[in-house]
């Protein structure tokens, strides 16, 4: 966010964008990865949970389109920043609002939240669930890695869901990793000086941001669109 913030000047999402081609401004890949995920919505007034709800600017342009829509996160930074927007500091797992809504929304917010748990969940509150999210496509133990996409899937089966649509959008999302990447190294006093934090932790974020990179290219990790319909 601090790079965003004045490498462009502005931060309007937190979330990968989708690249067409590698010189494509940052927030035209992420507007169209937001874009992707409004066209598989239904049509307004539908009701709709974003779980997770970054800076609130997807949040709020639903809100716009006129959909009946509402958040929800454990964060509360980003209560704090959503100003008055329909959002409740609330974990997804123990979420229990009295109702039920026409689709849930998880836009990199999944992979914080257990599959199993999610899904029995999501099983009481809709009968659509769309994910944007990252997942391990090979076997991975390590602390940390992401969720298995296979064991996502079979966990949205035992909880009564079927995949409705999926995308493999791994080449398109892994230049978001490269922008970083790429800009780290030329923000690393600015860095320091701003957020107090150390030269060896700027370089384990420049190390960090290549290796996992190198997830995307092995295949190791990859970038999905999923919808699911009980």
């Amino acid at each position: 966010m601090h790079i965003l913030t004045h490498e462009e000047g502005d931060v309007r999402y937190l979330h990968y964008g989708l690249f067409e081609r590698r010189d494509d401004a940052l927030l035209d890949a992420q507007e169209r990865s937001t874009e992707l995920l409004l066209s598989r919505l239904p049509p307004p007034p539908a009701k709709l949970l974003e779980v997770g709800i970054g800076i609130g600017t997807t949040l709020s342009r639903l809100l716009a389109l006129g959909y009946e829509a509402e958040g929800i996160t454990p964060d509360e930074h980003q209560i704090a920043m959503a100003g008055a927007l329909p959002v409740q500091c609330a974990a997804f797992e123990s979420f229990d609002p009295g109702r039920k809504y026409d689709t849930l929304l998880f836009q990199e917010s999944s992979q914080y939240i257990d599959s199993e748990a999610l899904f029995a969940r999501a099983s009481a509150l809709s009968r659509r669930v769309i994910v944007l999210d990252e997942f391990a496509l090979k076997p991975l133990d390590e602390e940390g890695a992401l969720h298995s996409l296979a064991g996502f899937v079979e966990a949205a089966s035992r909880h009564g869901f079927r995949v409705g649509e999926e995308l493999d959008l791994s080449s398109k999302a892994a230049p978001t990793m490269d922008y970083f990447t790429d800009r780290i190294p030329a923000y690393r006093e600015r860095l320091i000086a701003d957020l107090g934090i150390t030269n060896e932790q700027v370089e384990h974020l420049i190390e960090n941001g290549v290796k996992y990179r190198a997830r995307y290219a092995e295949g190791t990790y990859g970038y999905w669109l999923l919808v699911f319909e009980h």
